[in-house]
């Protein structure tokens, strides 16, 4: 059953007919920047949130750093936001990353990854590793705990931050004391059942999905794992996993299975349920109430 909040969010601002065709880049990105302001609430109160750049493999990347009240050396996650590779941007997901700074007592380090189609596959990957390796050298001088570094994305940033940690296992280097993987996309066979139970109505479609993969891997083979994790042989000495699905989820199946295999693998793993709820749901704190709620559920899950 969905929420009467998610539910009247979809019968009014997300009803939109699910059209075929090619999407309208710009018209994407600028709808991204406008649910926090419509749904997003007030954000917490945070002692610091700053700006920087780091050097990446194509130039600078500007990172956000979110930073929570108290006193003490916090863990520090690098957060890379959703958008299906193709929209969002520190903006779009700022609200979101004060609550999670705010809830996950951590520092927040949100990355601005290079988009597609402009940019493809691995372009985006290539962004989040050169800012974790950033991350692993910088985090005692931004004040955080470097032997408590985590991931967490939401959505294709969720696959990111997975891919993300394969890459490091192949590697062989060290891995994130957590990964929070948040509605992530791990499939581009985008064939799980989820993909017909809620092909449309639940705001993220089934066509849209598809388009966003195609747009992001732009003819890169569907079983390479760090473009789709779910095609991983072995997801074995991976980080410990926080995996929160949404119930009516286009993307549910995929991640609930990823979640599965991991724990049969010997990753310690929570899986999260979050009844009632849709593709996009964090980022309606402001007038979805219990949005709220599976948010605290997830940093309890975390433990940082």
């Amino acid at each position: 059953m969905i929420d009467p909040a998610v539910r009247q969010l979809l019968d009014t601002h997300f009803s939109a007919p699910d059209v075929a065709g090619e999407p309208d880049v710009a018209a994407l990105r600028a709808g991204a920047l406008k649910v926090p302001r419509r749904f997003g609430g007030p954000p917490p109160a945070l002692a610091e949130v700053r700006d920087v750049t780091v050097v990446g493999p194509a130039g600078a990347i500007p990172l956000r750093i979110y930073r929570p009240a108290g006193s003490g050396r916090p863990a520090v996650v690098l957060y890379a936001h959703g958008g299906g590779w193709v929209t969002g941007s520190l903006d779009s997901h700022d609200t979101l990353c004060r609550i999670l700074a705010s809830r996950l007592s951590a520092i927040v380090v949100a990355i601005d990854y290079r988009l597609a189609p402009e940019h493809v596959y691995p372009a985006a990957l290539d962004d989040v590793d050169a800012a974790w390796q950033w991350l692993r050298k910088e985090a005692a001088g931004l004040g955080g705990d470097p032997a408590r570094l985590a991931v967490a994305g939401d959505s294709s940033g969720g696959n990111l931050v997975a891919a993300l940690t394969l890459r490091l296992s192949a590697r062989s280097e060290p891995q994130p004391s957590r990964q929070l993987l948040l509605y992530p996309a791990l499939d581009a066979s985008s064939g799980a059942a989820s993909y017909r139970e809620f092909a449309t109505g639940y705001n993220l479609t089934a066509r849209e999905m598809r388009w966003f993969w195609a747009a992001y891997r732009a003819g890169a083979p569907v079983d390479d794992a760090e473009l789709s994790p779910a095609a991983a042989r072995s997801l074995a000495a991976l980080a410990p996993a926080v995996v929160a699905v949404a119930e009516a989820d286009v993307l549910r199946d995929e991640a609930v299975a990823y979640a599965d295999r991991l724990s049969l693998a010997g990753v310690p793993t929570e899986l999260i349920r979050c009844r009632g709820m849709v593709h996009g749901f964090l980022r309606w704190t402001g007038v979805v109430p219990s949005a709220s709620g599976w948010i605290d559920a997830i940093a309890a899950a975390a433990g940082l």
